[in-house]
């Protein structure tokens, strides 16, 4: 667990507390879940609650309460009714999948809420330490290597492309086997990314087996106990909205989750020899722009 001393804003919870309950409830124990179940069933009579007086309604007791609210990020049951106070006209449809008869308009508030929330819960887990220690890992760097599969695939090819621009051409790994044999003849010191919302794709796994110990493994994934982020030098947390359905918007946040991060070590990672990258992003644009054929002026 993150020390709130490491990071302003550590004590701020989620966007809504009521799409957050929803999102965590499997992560929560039995007598916790009694407590969330209570609190999403009856939101405006918890805000007049008492602590002894949740716990009696949710059969549950008063330490599982205050546990409960610690859980989504308040300092105890009064700052979770503060937040709940603050958003208890939300409408519950908006905490739902993606339905079939629903308007465009509906749809366009249930993912901005979801992308708000994915934005502020991962700046709350992307801790200031883990971050600093990537850009100081890469600065250090003779190579870079990074791997995904499906969505993350996607994450790192975005990775390649912005530090690409900087003059460190990252290895864009698209076979498990290439990957494995690249990281073995990598050259040190160097780093390998190694990107995985769950934490637990068998492909990174072997991978991150197989990277020698005078390499640096960075993970990105937003479960930081799984067995890959074990093998990782360094975990770098996401926090996506996790309510999983058909329409799988928990995919669409976990990528936007993944792409914030690495937006966020890549403008570190820039501002850190900000004038030599300057150079080096002007160098690539006037190189794209010579090759792009001129268009011919009208007759």
């Amino acid at each position: 667990m993150t020390d709130c001393k490491e990071k302003k804003g550590c004590g701020i919870m989620a966007t809504n507390v009521l799409l957050a309950i929803r999102e965590r409830m499997a992560d929560l124990s039995v007598a916790e879940r009694h407590v969330a179940a209570y609190v999403l069933a009856h939101p405006d009579q918890v805000l007049t609650m008492s602590t002894k007086a949740l716990a009696v309604a949710a059969g549950a007791s008063p330490a599982t309460v205050v546990r409960f609210s610690r859980r989504l990020g308040a300092t105890g049951f009064a700052d979770l009714k503060l937040q709940l106070s603050a958003e208890h006209l939300t409408d519950p449809a908006l905490l739902e999948e993606i339905t079939p008869d629903e308007d465009l308009e509906m749809m366009k508030d249930k993912l901005t809420l979801r992308v708000r929330q994915t934005l502020q819960d991962t700046n709350r887990s992307l801790t200031a330490n883990a971050l600093e220690s990537a850009v100081k890992a890469l600065q250090a760097a003779q190579s870079i290597s990074v791997y995904g599969v499906g969505a993350s695939l996607l994450a790192a090819t975005d990775f390649v492309e912005k530090f690409s621009r900087l003059g460190r051409l990252p290895f864009l790994a698209r076979d498990p086997d290439e990957a494995i044999a690249h990281v073995a003849n990598q050259h040190t010191p160097g780093v390998v990314l190694l990107i995985s919302n769950s934490g637990e794709n068998p492909h990174l796994l072997a991978l991150a087996q197989a990277v020698p110990e005078d390499l640096t493994t960075i993970v990105l994934t937003k479960a930081p106990a799984s067995a890959l982020a074990q093998k990782a030098d360094i975990v770098l947390q996401t926090t996506p909205t996790s309510i999983t359905g058909q329409m799988r918007t928990a995919a669409t946040t976990s990528l936007l989750a993944q792409l914030y991060a690495i937006d966020l070590l890549y403008y570190r990672f820039f501002q850190s020899s900000y004038s030599v990258n300057v150079h080096r992003i002007q160098a690539s644009y006037t190189a794209l722009q010579r090759t792009r054929p001129k268009k011919k002026g009208r007759s």
